[in-house]
């Protein structure tokens, strides 16, 4: 019989133990800390935000399909205290739409192009829920009951408008088919409204009452939103049908999990596992806010994606699966950041503005990259970025050695075909961005005038 050496063992040992310290220590981070304590460096303070940024309302004219992935703020009632200080992820999906019919949460496709907020058409809200027992999201119908809870600019949050937003809620069924896990109750009261009242406003819809949000926006294809809505429905089916009930974890698996994997369907990124050995998510945290950084890198080009380099698409699985089977590519015009304050007035809510990143203590890489996005134009603001892809997909073709591509052609290349399809691409981008920057004065105005 062989035995592991002295030396062995102890090495396994202060893994061991050291592996606890750090699941000890962040378990402390991720439960709640003051603004001054070891979390305020890793927080976006309110002075890093330079104003309320949203994409141009003709946004929707121009893209039919997107998705919004979300990393909300801690909730901090005046009357109850404050929530978890890592916040909230949450993802509206324009295109789908909750399906009433279904016995349980479940999307179908909108029976129409929406292209205003109001329209019941437009898109659907998704929130999974730490006290859910037989599905493991909901689904919020409509961009406005998800994101403002129906308030209007400048309109008082009041109670009465607080019980009523609620209320529709309820109304709408965003809670059909639901079983509830034995939720926390500070009234006593375990009913749905009770349930709703104290966990689910503010965090699952009505967002813009009780937290500020990070979004990064991008356009997808409908082949990619089928994948999206195929994903989510078979996630809440699996519980809903079956004999497993759903498990909120907050390492293995939280709200940031089922959306990252969503879009993973949809080959947009990797997707991340439910399943691996508990230990091991130390080192790949689901945190709200860096998946929104994540997407929003990914979106813009501003984490490392070469638009201009067709072997990479070539050489990496998820860029050669998207482009071939979607004819996409996920840096892109459209790919927006965007950021909604909690509302003001508001008689309910404390309207301060935090959000907690996670990252290695020696860099603010997240947090500064966050910033760096919203304070970039061509990031939030719709004009610019199109102009900006304009001036890109331009270069790319401007740059295009035809002398090199023929004797490509004749000696051959690993490359060809993703070369020759890399091209049709990117012409065929330049001129949806060229008729898109000919239509938007036209629809900015039109938007001016219904002001």
């Amino acid at each position: 019989m062989i035995r592991p050496c002295h030396h062995h063992r102890a090495w396994h040992h202060a893994v061991r133990t050291g592996l606890v310290v750090v699941l000890c220590a962040l378990t402390t981070l991720l439960s709640g800390c003051g603004a001054d304590g070891p979390l305020s460096r890793l927080m976006l303070k309110p002075d890093h935000i330079i104003q309320e940024r949203v994409p141009d309302p003709a946004y929707d004219k121009l893209f039919p399909y997107y998705v919004e992935l979300c990393a909300t703020s801690q909730l901090t009632s005046k009357d109850k205290g404050a929530g978890g200080v890592a916040g909230h992820a949450v993802m509206y999906i324009k295109g789908a739409c909750k399906d009433d019919d279904a016995p349980f949460p479940q999307l179908r496709r909108c029976r129409r192009i929406a292209t205003e907020y109001d329209d019941p058409e437009h898109g659907a809200g998704i929130s999974v829920g730490r006290w859910f027992r037989n599905v493991n999201w909901v689904a919020v119908p409509g961009y406005k009951l998800f994101y403002q809870g129906n308030l209007e600019p400048g309109q008082r949050l009041t109670r009465e408008h607080w019980e009523a937003t609620l209320q529709e809620a309820i109304d709408r069924g965003v809670f059909r088919g639901v079983e509830l896990q034995d939720f926390p109750s500070a009234t006593g009261d375990r009913s749905l409204r009770g349930f709703m009242a104290q966990h689910s406003i503010g965090t699952d819809f009505a967002l813009q009452f009780a937290r500020s949000s990070f979004c990064a926006r991008m356009p997808i294809t409908e082949p990619m939103l089928d994948e999206v809505i195929a994903f989510l429905n078979d996630k809440n089916t699996e519980y809903a049908t079956g004999e497993a009930d759903y498990n909120w974890s907050l390492f293995a698996d939280n709200c940031v999990h089922t959306l990252r994997n969503a879009l993973a369907a949809a080959n947009i990124w990797s997707p991340l596992s439910v399943r691996q050995v508990k230990l091991l998510h130390l080192f790949q945290l689901a945190v709200p806010a860096n998946e929104f950084v994540n997407l929003a890198q990914l979106g813009t080009g501003t984490g490392g994606e070469d638009i201009g380099d067709y072997r990479q698409i070539q050489r990496e699985d998820l860029p050669r699966d998207a482009f071939y089977e979607f004819f996409w590519r996920p840096t892109q015009p459209g790919a927006l950041v965007k950021t909604l304050p909690v509302h003001e007035p508001n008689d309910i809510y404390d309207t301060s503005f935090r959000l907690f990143t996670l990252q290695s203590p020696f860099r603010m890489g997240k947090t500064q990259a966050a910033i760096d996005l919203l304070s970039d134009p061509a990031y939030v603001d719709l004009g610019a970025n199109l102009q900006l892809f304009h001036d890109r997909y331009a270069a790319i073709l401007d740059g295009r050695d035809a002398r090199a591509d023929m004797l490509a052609s004749v000696r051959g290349s690993r490359y060809r075909r993703v070369e020759r399809l890399y091209y049709d691409y990117v012409a065929q981008q330049k001129a949806e961005v060229d008729a898109m920057l000919a239509r938007l004065p036209t629809l900015e105005a039109a938007k001016m005038q219904d002001k």
